[in-house]
């Protein structure tokens, strides 16, 4: 892990799958949501501007579909996005399933540590946060994302060197109070 970083785009999609699976506890449409995110976010950047659809209505759910213009929209909190008739998020008329977040995502993480533990890394983090930050696009970016776009994997290095410092500490105490 010494050296090797995660570009902004996979901890972008880390980031947003984590914030829908913590929000509805479905795993294959996070990681379609979360490839999504990470690919209009990257082409928005490029293009200059971002243009988010928001629900004409507030909601308490925190996912809400309706149907616009023979289209179905999905709203994570004030977020939207369309999905196809099979239930994957798309950008025009491309699916993004978990297989490609598996194939983009996935695969990229997996040659700096393993998926597993980044993506358990990424609940925690993302659990941490309030629920009205994970329903706003915008808390989302500036209090979530933005803050470890950059240093993602030396959090979760830091987060592994407290843990043994921690669990040697106990130890110890309890080698010397015996």
């Amino acid at each position: 892990m010494e050296g090797k970083t995660l570009g902004r785009f996979e901890v972008m999609a880390l980031l947003q799958a984590a914030r829908y699976y913590v929000l509805s506890k479905d795993m294959r449409k996070s990681f379609s949501f979360g490839l999504n995110r990470a690919i209009f976010y990257a082409w928005a950047k490029r293009r200059g501007r971002i243009q988010i659809k928001k629900p004409k209505t507030k909601t308490l759910k925190p996912i809400k579909i309706t149907k616009e213009k023979e289209k179905i929209m999905v709203y994570v909190g004030d977020e939207g996005a369309f999905i196809s008739d099979r239930g994957w998020f798309t950008i025009g008329k491309t699916e993004q399933r978990p297989e490609d977040f598996e194939r983009q995502i996935i695969t990229r993480i997996n040659t700096i540590i393993p998926f597993e533990k980044a993506w358990k890394a990424a609940i925690e983090y993302v659990s941490n946060f309030s629920r009205s930050t994970l329903l706003d696009q915008q808390k989302f970016y500036e209090k979530v994302y933005k803050p470890v776009r950059d240093s993602f994997l030396q959090k979760i290095k830091e987060e592994e060197k407290t843990i043994k410092e921690t669990t040697l500490t106990k130890f110890f105490k309890k080698a010397n109070q015996s």
